[in-house]
């Protein structure tokens, strides 16, 4: 028996009042609704500032907090707020928390529980932070953060936890989290040392059925710090795993992933046949995702089935309560952050524009190859733009400014590499850079339109892996093929080049570790190969070196080092007017948030 609604009326009298009629009414539903609210890559957006140009911004955690906490008091027993990983790195608020802060308790695990997310996931820039940062934002998190295939080298258990459960209208939720196994390709392992990162797909099949024949769950959601798919592909694991894990794992209701910056809802078919829908809100805390689930019970109160509607929410209020709420709680810690990013630090006689780095040798990019020269001692440095479109204005220089001109938390490395294997490591940097050009008409660069946003040219490649390097004299042909463009004449002082010398080389952590794939594909090198020529690495991040440098030599006068060029330059000169008018022409509406990420 369904015993939907039962009406019952007391009829009372009484000498002043003629009767009092109460009405009880007992539901019982067989409907239950539950919210979810999903953020991911946040990338230190804690406030609606953009502490690196100094102007307000779309984002923020204080915007989430805004849209949540209306959510939560709508829908109270029936709401979870789960983020995707990269909490903890990307602008200058989050490395102020991560490197400079003296607090015992890590801010953002701080802010994260004043929003009161139910859980997350870690992601692959969490873990560049570092274990003591990391493992403090964890340890300070009143929520699980989740990895089940990152797994504890000396015990085989996860490191972290793998699964948490919910209770929700009644309803037993299982969230499941995973991180992308591709970290040794990118972050040296002292950073993640004791931890081993299993595929996806294996951890997933493994631990939905242990949660299925434990708990029993009514609803079980896979929360992913991974790409929908591409990405690094190596006999070992997936970077992007999400696809191949729903087409290959059964028992998953809902997937919640981040990692590749770009906002989807798509249903994909498991192997018996069942469409499940994997959404991803983008990154930056400007969208939410929000996924709303009504389960059908049976007469005996089971789950028999489940509608799910998903949209993803713009979040740009900021004017109401609880916008202010997390705005006077946390009013110092942005105070502080701003005096922090506004310190000048130097000065800077002209401009550097990033853009001039696609055609040549810049000042921009030459100032970090003279950076990593300084302070690793090496012979060459190999460096790459890591913005799309910046230009760092003459005059002061303000630590907000570093933010600028070097992107990520990258510690520098010196590698032991021959000459051939230098050569043939510049040699694919500039075939995923330039064309071959058969007159001045043709295109230098190899552009197409943005994936973010095809109304503007992009790069066909990332910008990142555009490796050019210093200290040794080479021209680069456009008018021949991959693999026969780059001929090194000497090196920078005027001895000799010789491919079968072994030189040391300044290279950053990503690309020492593998990333972009130029010391293996390129070069020719095994990982194992590489972790052999490793010879130093900083204590610190280029950007702690960058700040010392500038503060030691006080006037920075930006100039090129010369030491490569294009040829023939007629060419290439009429190609830069081109194009750069092309990529650049309009560069107030050209952002980095259109381009791909290194994720």
């Amino acid at each position: 028996m369904n015993i939907r609604n039962i009406q019952i009326y007391f009829l009372c009298f009484h000498k002043e009042i003629n009767y009092l009629c109460v009405q009880i009414e007992i539901t019982m539903d067989n409907i239950r609704k539950l919210r979810i609210i999903f953020t991911s890559d946040i990338h230190g957006n804690y406030f609606p500032y953009d502490f690196r140009h100094e102007r307000w911004s779309k984002g923020s955690l204080q915007r989430v907090h805004a849209f949540v906490a209306q959510q939560v008091k709508r829908y109270a027993g029936s709401f979870i707020l789960i983020d995707g990983g990269d909490m903890l790195q990307g602008e200058p608020t989050s490395y102020y928390f991560n490197f400079v802060a003296k607090n015992k308790r890590h801010k953002v695990a701080d802010m994260c529980n004043f929003i009161g997310y139910d859980v997350g996931v870690i992601g692959n820039h969490d873990i560049e932070t570092g274990h003591q940062v990391f493992d403090t934002f964890v340890r300070d998190c009143n929520f699980p953060i989740l990895g089940a295939n990152a797994i504890h080298e000396n015990s085989g258990l996860p490191y972290f936890e793998p699964y948490t459960i919910f209770k929700r209208s009644g309803i037993k939720i299982a969230v499941i989290g995973f991180i992308t196994p591709a970290i040794p390709h990118w972050i040296p392992k002292q950073t993640w040392n004791g931890i081993v990162f299993e595929d996806i797909k294996d951890s997933a099949q493994k631990w939905i059925k242990h949660v299925k024949e434990l708990h029993n769950p009514d609803f079980v959601i896979g929360l992913l710090h991974s790409g929908m798919d591409e990405g690094i592909i190596t006999p070992e694991y997936h970077e992007n795993a999400t696809r191949e894990m729903v087409s290959s794992v059964d028992g998953f209701d809902l997937i919640l992933y981040g990692h590749d910056h770009t906002s989807n809802m798509e249903e994909i078919e498991s192997p018996c046949g069942k469409s499940v829908l994997c959404v991803n809100p983008g990154s930056y805390a400007q969208c939410v995702a929000e996924v709303q689930v009504k389960f059908y019970l049976d007469n005996f109160g089971k789950v028999k089935n489940y509608d799910q509607v998903c949209n993803l929410c713009f979040i740009g209020t900021m004017n109401n309560q609880h916008a202010r709420e997390f705005q006077n709680h946390f009013y110092k810690d942005f105070n502080i952050v701003q005096q922090f990013s506004t310190e000048k630090i130097g000065n800077l006689s002209s401009e550097l524009d990033i853009s001039d780095a696609y055609f040549g040798p810049s000042s921009y990019i030459d100032l970090i190859q003279r950076l990593q020269l300084y302070v690793s001692k090496a012979d060459i440095s190999f460096a790459a733009p890591l913005f799309f479109n910046a230009v760092i204005n003459a005059g002061d220089i303000k630590i907000s400014d570093l933010f600028n001109l070097y992107r990520f938390e990258d510690r520098l490395y010196t590698l032991r590499l021959s000459g051939f294997e230098i050569k043939q490591y510049l040699e694919m940097s500039y075939a995923n850079w330039i064309n071959q050009m058969t007159s001045k008409d043709d295109n230098l660069l190899q552009i197409c339109p943005m994936k973010k946003n095809p109304t503007r040219m992009g790069f066909k490649n990332f910008l990142f892996n555009f490796d050019s390097a210093a200290g040794i004299i080479y021209e680069v042909d456009v008018r021949k093929g991959d693999g026969e463009r780059i001929n090194i004449k000497q090196m920078a002082d005027g001895r000799p080049f010789e491919l079968d010398k072994l030189y040391t080389v300044a290279m950053t952590a990503y690309r020492s570790n593998g990333g972009g794939e130029l010391l293996t594909k390129g070069a020719g090198l095994t990982k194992e190969e590489i972790s052999e020529r490793i010879i130093t690495s900083t204590s610190r991040d280029i950007r702690y070196y960058l700040m010392s440098y500038i503060k030691e030599q006080k006037n920075i006068v930006p100039t090129t080092l010369n030491h490569w060029k294009f040829i023939p330059e007629e060419w290439v000169e009429a190609a830069k007017i081109r194009e750069k008018e092309l990529l650049f022409g309009d560069r107030k509406t050209v952002t980095d948030d259109d381009i791909g990420e290194r994720n």
